[in-house]
């Protein structure tokens, strides 16, 4: 990617403008060169994402327009189209977002349920006669509720586990690379620094209790997964615990 990409501020005055106009609207930015612009989403009250995106629209699926923006060429235009249709952003550049993300992940637990019902449902023959019958309904899935008298006392403990993407070169073209889910993600954010607001994913291990223990079992409870560092805020990987399996 070029790095001598210039920062540009436009007037305040169009800024302004340009937000009265409406979301649905397009900018009234008439920069001649390639760029792209700012964009920005509201996450918490102090937490926000940034994105770089080849738009003039106002308002995309929930980033608003922003006056900053940053030249590119010919070979950039191309990485930030791939970068939208994905909706990436740089994870570096909102790693408060990401540590958010980890910090409001946690492990849980479901419990499959099992149990039959007798569905009754009529048939007509060629006379018209209506004849009632009755059949069994198998009902079955997975829920959190540890008391309900249908439960098996087949457990999962479920993890998040976080995966980010990088960039590479193939016969020509741009095409993004997926990382492995790591448990933190300053496992991978140097490698594959570009993410989505969905970088995670759930991995679970299955247990067989005693229906009657289940509503004494918390995660918390269980010594398998390893988490990420959540004492240390920075960006830079501290020494984590990890934990004995």
């Amino acid at each position: 990617m070029n790095k001598s990409f210039s920062r540009v501020i436009i007037s305040y005055f169009l800024m302004a403008t340009m937000m009265l106009s409406g979301c649905g609207k397009k900018s009234e930015c008439e920069l001649p060169a390639r760029h792209v612009h700012k964009y920005t989403k509201q996450v918490t009250d102090n937490i926000e994402i940034e994105r770089y995106m080849d738009s003039e629209r106002l308002n995309v699926e929930g980033y608003k327009w922003n006056n900053e923006y940053i030249e590119i060429n010919k070979i950039d235009e191309e990485l930030y189209k791939l970068f939208r249709k994905n909706g990436l952003f740089d994870g570096i550049n909102n790693w408060d977002y990401l540590y958010n993300v980890m910090a409001n992940c946690h492990d849980y637990l479901q419990f499959y349920y099992e149990y039959t019902t007798i569905e009754t449902y009529t048939t007509t023959d060629s006379k018209g006669n209506i004849t009632t019958h009755t059949r069994p309904v198998h009902h079955s899935g997975w829920h959190s509720n540890p008391y309900d008298s249908n439960n098996t006392g087949k457990t999962r403990l479920f993890h998040h586990r976080f995966y980010g993407y990088r960039v590479i070169n193939k016969d020509g073209k741009f095409k993004l690379e997926k990382s492995n889910a790591v448990d933190d993600i300053r496992d991978i954010i140097y490698d594959y620094s570009y993410f989505s607001e969905n970088c995670k994913t759930l991995v679970f291990e299955e247990y067989r209790f005693s229906k009657y223990q289940l509503g004494n079992l918390h995660p918390e409870d269980f010594n398998v997964f390893n988490g990420p560092d959540l004492e240390n805020t920075s960006l830079e990987p501290g020494i984590r615990k990890i934990r004995e399996k």
